[in-house]
């Protein structure tokens, strides 16, 4: 099993899973006002969490602007972790790291677990899409633009583990097919 290049790359995908799961960053985003304060955005399989630090006494405007982002009535000097939007995404990694098994261990019947990689794949795509649909509705959510604070966004080690997964499982479904290649050329001259 560990000698076809097909179960490297399906360890490879299984690694990067884990690393999603277990609450790497997928995207930050990031807005301040100087001498105000400074709003972090951490979407993760956990959620959206969002962190809040005061530099200086806030304006009204500011602390209403605050109240709105976190769903919070009292805004405090430092503000970690606070559920913005809570869905448990981990389940959904955690769920296609146990298929990414599955596939795996079906090494004995490569027509299934050809069916099977496809399915993987198209799910890791899936992934990848709504991720992308995720972060462009964080960073338009974030903050309301305004020349008063900089908002900016970036894409995390979390959002590198899901393309890592999809070409991974890609590379796997074409070691896949071509073993099968391989034994039906053998049947043919046998």
């Amino acid at each position: 099993m560990i000698q076809r290049v097909q179960s490297i790359y399906l360890l490879l995908t299984l690694v990067a899973l884990i690393f999603l799961s277990i609450g790497t960053d997928v995207f930050v985003t990031k807005a301040e006002q100087k001498d105000q304060f400074e709003m972090i955005s951490h979407g993760n399989g956990y959620g959206v969490q969002r962190d809040i630090y005061l530099k200086g006494e806030l304006t009204d405007e500011n602390t209403e602007l605050l109240q709105h982002a976190t769903g919070k009535i009292e805004i405090i000097d430092k503000m970690e972790g606070v559920p913005t939007f809570y869905f448990p995404f981990y389940s959904i990694t955690i769920l296609l790291s146990m298929f990414t098994v599955v596939v795996l261990m079906g090494y004995k019947n490569l027509k299934r677990q050809l069916q099977l990689g496809r399915i993987l794949f198209v799910v890791n795509f899936i992934l990848f899409g709504v991720t992308i649909v995720l972060y462009n509705l964080l960073k338009s959510n974030t903050l309301p633009e305004s020349d008063a604070y900089t908002v900016s966004a970036q894409l995390g080690f979390g959002f590198y583990c899901i393309i890592i997964a999809l070409a991974f499982s890609f590379l796997a479904n074409i070691g896949i097919r071509r073993d099968l290649r391989l034994i039906k050329s053998i049947d043919r001259i046998r």
